[in-house]
């Protein structure tokens, strides 16, 4: 190599099939020749890319070693191997066919490599075979920015092979962030008709060389079959010489001499019209279907799925987050050590957080029927489907019953059969049930879509054959288990229903046994938390399995929402008489409550902003206790598209209202306290605030305590002193 060289990095795409390995073998033995140290790294599966240049062997693969060896105990030595002419030689290997990803596999061998000292320094020119089928994942490493500074696309004439080398093209492009990398084309010739002149077409419309033409001859053959190259076997070939030529045109790229090429793929149209010279102008049509009785799926989508707005969070954690709720399965997250981490702090930190501000009672045992199946690099590589057998045989050994298996993205990335799986299992343990909840980390939407798919999976467990029974219960549905102060609510309404005589048959989905789950349908009634999207999704994902009757109001927060929903509910039960005693207890205490901090408050004036969300309950106890409603200002929010209130034409009302608005009005208008959902205020507002919760609570005191805290935080200055330190400081 001349002074002025330095080292480079080669990849040679081109389609499944078409003569990569033969082309970079032999390119290596060239390069070789004329005294270069080379370093050939086959990245196809079929790992044949170096057989040539090993006397016909196949060597150990990257993959297959690591696979056997911890990592402590690895050596390059055991992966690289000597060829013809000192190159070095390395494949990385694949998966078995039909399981795992190959495309992982490119990348888990670079990495190995690099671990293992081989180093690209260490040679003159490194040069990947990569299969270019589909330019994708691990298969498109090797054309970033920090892998190969040229590559070269063979084809033949063949309209998939070219289609195949534009795919390419594209691929290149996508992954480009400097100059120009494409060295050329190398033709393959098949001897088809046309076949030069489609190539030359093709080069034409791409703007790219066609480097060497390598002719179609009798010759690979019969060094094939004694498995060697022609720089080795036949060296005063012509069709050797041609491989010389191209190793005289990879040492101008070492030398900074030869031109690189920027890359310009066709469109599907140009290409077709350009390689086969058609231009058809006939139109397809769709297939009509008999329009039959439509199939009811009861599938349940989100709100941002079905309105394709951008999707919020992890299908995966929207899923275990339902499935853990049932405390006497087990729920196998079938993904990588991360995802697992994510769940424990998602559930146990609301969980910590609940018991230490508010007094809930501790879930126990929530980390022990949460098992992961900690899928490593070589699962993604070899596929996970061994790894979730073993996790559920251990499971069942374990005496569990009902299982849930939650996959994330690498599980259905890889393509793990969860059904195969889960049969194979079941065939020998019949006593046990495992329920797959395929989500496939976020590839089927956000985490309210993961939400709804866990609670259709939950569903399936209610008996729907259950009668209710004479006493009167209800089910619960849809309750905030993320929400630090839920179990506090839940014993506010339990205490509200109890002095009914009313019990609480089932909570879908929260601390919930499958007994419980089973005996849905003995309930009377459904009471909704919430009156949102997700809520009509369960309601119409459960009519599959219960006939009962919703109320059609939420769990209520104040006075007045409280007092409607206790008559509704008791008119069910037929306890109207009972409710009307309940409501004039509370509401002298409610009035009591009013008159001590109405003396403070009456006047005060409140902006508010806000999700586009039902806040009634504010809006009543800031009426009973005399303030002002200055505005509201409705923020973003991609779970909410309308705003309702009793209050609509009570005060202005603002859409779309930004950061910068709050901030204008809080200087123009002055408001004694600022409500707010999110964001928090700029350290420059001159406001106090007050958070206004996304779940507030239950019952007929809620809004009262709320106002306490209003009251308090009014007595306090506008402005802390810590805001200002360091003013005046230069």
């Amino acid at each position: 190599m001349s002074p002025e060289a330095i080292p480079i990095k080669i990849a040679v795409y081109g389609k499944g099939g078409i003569g990569k390995s033969t082309i970079s073998a032999n390119t290596s033995a060239a390069l070789a020749e004329k005294g270069h140290r080379v370093l050939q790294i086959g990245c196809d599966p079929k790992h044949d890319s170096t057989r040539l240049l090993l006397g016909g062997k196949i060597p150990m693969t990257a993959l297959s070693y690591i696979k056997t060896q911890l990592p402590k105990e690895r050596r390059a030595e055991e992966i690289v191997f000597r060829g013809y002419g000192n190159v070095a030689c390395v494949e990385a290997g694949g998966p078995e066919p039909g399981v795992g990803c190959a495309g992982r596999g490119v990348i888990t061998t670079f990495e190995l490599l690099e671990d293992l000292g081989v180093s690209s320094d260490l040679f003159d020119l490194t040069l990947y075979d990569v299969l270019g089928d589909v330019v994708c994942g691990g298969f498109a490493v090797p054309i970033r920015n920090e892998y190969a500074d040229a590559v070269y696309i063979v084809t033949s004439g063949e309209y998939l092979s070219l289609y195949a080398a534009n795919n390419i093209l594209k691929g290149i492009l996508n992954f480009t962030e400097r100059g120009p990398r494409i060295a050329g084309i190398i033709h393959n010739a098949r001897g088809d008709p046309d076949e030069e002149e489609r190539v030359r077409r093709f080069a034409g419309a791409v703007r790219l060389p066609v480097v060497i033409r390598v002719p179609r001859s009798e010759i690979f053959a019969r060094a094939e079959r004694t498995g060697c190259t022609l720089i080795e076997g036949h060296p005063d070939s012509e069709e050797a010489e041609v491989f010389r030529t191209l190793a005289v045109h990879a040492e101008d790229i070492m030398g900074g001499g030869a031109l690189l090429h920027h890359a310009l793929p066709l469109s599907d149209e140009d290409l077709e019209e350009i390689v086969l010279q058609r231009n058809d102008s006939r139109t397809i049509h769709r297939f009509s279907f008999c329009q039959g009785e439509e199939k009811d799926s009861r599938k349940a989508v989100s709100v941002s799925v079905k309105n394709k707005k951008p999707l919020i969070g992890c299908a995966f954690a929207g899923a275990v987050s339902v499935t853990a709720q049932v405390s006497d399965a087990v729920t196998i997250m079938h993904c990588p050590r991360s995802c697992t981490l994510m769940m424990y702090e998602k559930l146990l930190d609301t969980r910590q957080h609940s018991t230490t501000r508010f007094g809930s009672s501790y879930q126990q045992g929530l980390m022990e029927r949460l098992i992961s199946t900690d899928m490593r690099d070589e699962d993604f590589i070899f596929g996970g489907e061994k790894k979730l057998q073993e996790t559920l045989d251990s499971v069942i050994r374990d005496g569990c019953k009902l299982i849930f298996v939650v996959t994330a993205c690498p599980p259905g990335i890889i393509g793990d059969d969860i059904g195969k799986v889960i049969s194979t299992v079941i065939q020998g343990n019949p006593d046990v049930r495992i329920i797959p909840v395929k989500v496939d980390g976020n590839l089927v939407g956000d985490f309210v879509q993961g939400v709804m798919d866990g609670y259709g999976a939950v569903a399936g467990l209610i008996d729907d054959k259950t009668e209710k029974t004479n006493s009167p219960s209800v089910n619960l549905i849809a309750e905030k288990w993320l929400a630090e102060n839920e179990e506090r609510s839940y014993q506010a309404v339990r205490d509200l229903l109890g002095r009914l005589g009313i019990g609480v048959n089932c909570r879908f989905l929260i601390n919930t046994d499958s007994s419980s789950l089973k005996n849905f349908n003995k309930a009377g009634l459904v009471l909704p938390a919430d009156k949102d999207d997700t809520v009509e999704s369960i309601r119409e994902m459960l009519t599959s399995r219960s006939s009962l009757p919703f109320l059609d109001l939420p769990l209520p927060t104040g006075f007045f929402e409280t007092k409607q929903w206790l008559l509704e509910v008791s008119r069910v039960f037929g306890m109207e008489e009972k409710a009307k005693e309940i409501i004039a207890e509370e509401e002298a205490r409610y009035q009591e409550q009013i008159r001590k901090l109405r003396h403070d408050m009456e006047g005060k004036t409140i902006l508010i902003s806000t999700y586009p969300k039902s806040l009634d309950w504010v809006l009543d106890i800031a009426s009973d206790l005399g303030m002002k409603i200055l505005k509201i200002g409705l923020t973003y929010s991609p779970f909410s598209e309308s705003f309702r209130s009793r209050y609509a034409d009570a005060f202005p009302i603002v859409h779309s209202y930004s950061i910068e608005m709050r901030s204008e009005d809080i200087s123009e208008l002055k408001p004694d306290l600022v409500l707010y959902t999110y964001p928090t205020l700029r350290r420059s507002d001159e406001a106090r605030s007050a958070h206004i919760p996304y779940a507030p609570g239950f019952g007929f005191q809620v809004a009262i305590e709320r106002a306490k805290k209003w009251n308090l935080l009014m007595k306090l200055p506008v402005s802390e002193g810590w805001k200002k330190d360091g003013e005046g400081i230069i």
